[in-house]
């Protein structure tokens, strides 16, 4: 069971970010790994952000993993992102008594990494197909501000290639901002709860269009046209 990757460390550079940090949710403190017959999907997710992206591969059986943070540390040493694409061969092994999690195998023809499919945890990471059909499926919709982290905002730089857009739906203040960087990488990004800013919210916080409107409207207003008079 056997997948051929030739981006297989972009793939991990896009996700990455997403990675959750807490020691609580081990399920997403790694990648995900799930591959149908037809698509090898990968997704990352920390509950405020969830990215998600695919290859199409040959016809495999389906299986699913989670590479942890230590074993893509080590990944990334053996296959680091600076070397040019190559094709790298990932492969999936059942688990049996020795290695229960089941055993994923990345190599290159020349060097090759075992690592556990951590099969446990993978089938507690999030059902992420409902997630992303609810929110494809909603139309565009939003007439109100939205809050959104700043930090978190700054995990799509890795989305998308140089010069590559990303493309960006609401369905409203409070769902997901839907994100799509090509037509094989979706993103969620959960808004700031409106509830934890009240309308009483210092400005710094919550901003409202109208006010600004208003405390920017002579820094904004044309400049005055400047008439020479004759002489």
């Amino acid at each position: 069971m056997s997948v051929t990757l030739t981006d297989l460390p972009r793939i991990v550079r896009q996700l990455t970010p997403h990675i959750s940090t807490a020691d609580t949710l081990p399920s997403l403190c790694g990648i995900y790994l799930e591959a149908d017959g037809t698509h090898l999907y990968a997704a990352a997710t920390d509950r405020y952000t969830f990215a998600l992206t695919r290859r199409e591969t040959a016809e495999t059986e389906p299986w699913t993993a989670l590479v942890t943070r230590p074993d893509l540390t080590a990944l990334r040493a053996l296959f680091p992102t600076r070397r040019r694409p190559a094709d790298l061969t990932l492969t999936h092994h059942r688990g049996c008594t020795r290695t229960p999690d089941g055993m994923l195998t990345i190599g290159d023809g020349t060097r090759s990494l075992s690592l556990s499919a951590n099969a446990a945890l993978a089938r507690s990471f999030p059902k992420w197909r409902p997630l992303f059909a609810t929110a494809l499926a909603a139309e565009p919709h939003q007439d109100t501000e939205a809050l959104y982290n700043a930090d978190f905002l700054a995990r799509w730089a890795k989305a998308a290639d140089r010069h590559q857009p990303l493309t960006t739906w609401s369905a409203g203040p409070g769902k997901p901002l839907l994100i799509a960087a090509g037509p094989d990488f979706l993103g969620l990004h959960m808004p700031v709860r409106a509830s934890d800013h009240k309308p009483d919210a210092p400005a710094r916080q919550r901003q409202d269009r109208a006010a600004l409107r208003t405390v920017w409207a002579d820094t904004l207003a044309p400049a005055p046209t400047r008439r020479l008079k004759a002489a």
